[in-house]
């Protein structure tokens, strides 16, 4: 699969569409169990309030027409997430992650995470000096980790779930984290995240079956 044809299909930069469904009440309670999940989309959103709600919109509700494809606003390397499990395009991504915290790293003006690691001998030596050699080490090790399957850029590559509350559950707590392109698998599943709001005050998530068929 070419990064281009799952970009394509995956991006959706039209948060009128999540404005929109703010304020419209669908009567559905959501799928019952794993065998309906496929037939809706999920929306995750921040209230007034400050809670973080979600709502299961029934696919014929959840019009792909709405969403503009848009492919200049997207940066490849911080914001695509491949989709496919074949160890090339798990490689692709895992240095795709290296480039962009590697950019990010040098210039943080303070001491950067790097998955689990982070620099802390500064009275040895100071970060602006020592990031120049700390950053391209310590995200390459980021990039080991992660294509041997470990570690975190691996477990944001694809989050599972076998069950459907946990799911959520994730989804809400690491809302700022996710990205246009990211997948999670819900009870066997597989959801991508089609549009971001800022912050992550606000997801969409679509079937990828479903992604796939729009972008034909």
């Amino acid at each position: 699969m070419r990064r281009a044809s799952v970009t394509q299909r995956m991006l959706a930069v039209s948060l009128a569409f999540l404005v929109s469904c703010s304020t419209t009440r669908y009567s559905t309670a959501g799928p019952i169990g794993p065998e309906d999940l496929a037939r809706y989309a999920l929306i995750i959103r921040t209230q007034a309030d400050g809670k973080v709600a979600h709502e299961w919109v029934p696919l014929e509700d959840f019009d792909m027409t709405k969403f503009q494809l848009a492919m200049s606003p997207i940066k490849t390397n911080r914001d695509i997430v491949c989709v496919s499990t074949s160890e090339s395009e798990l490689e692709e991504y895992c240095e795709g992650r290296r480039i962009q915290c590697e950019q990010d790293c040098l210039t943080s003006s303070r001491p950067f995470l790097v998955d689990w690691r982070k620099y802390t001998d500064t009275k040895a030596q100071p970060w602006r000096v020592a990031r120049y050699w700390w950053c391209p080490r310590s995200c390459r090790e980021g990039k080991e980790d992660c294509t041997k399957k470990r570690g975190k850029w691996y477990e944001e590559y694809s989050p599972s779930f076998h069950a459907i509350e946990p799911a959520i559950d994730w989804i809400k707590e690491h809302r700022t984290e996710l990205l246009v392109g990211t997948v999670v698998v819900i009870a066997g599943v597989a959801f991508a995240v089609v549009v971001v709001g800022s912050g992550g005050g606000a997801l969409a998530l679509a079937p990828l079956m479903v992604l796939a068929e729009a972008g034909r």
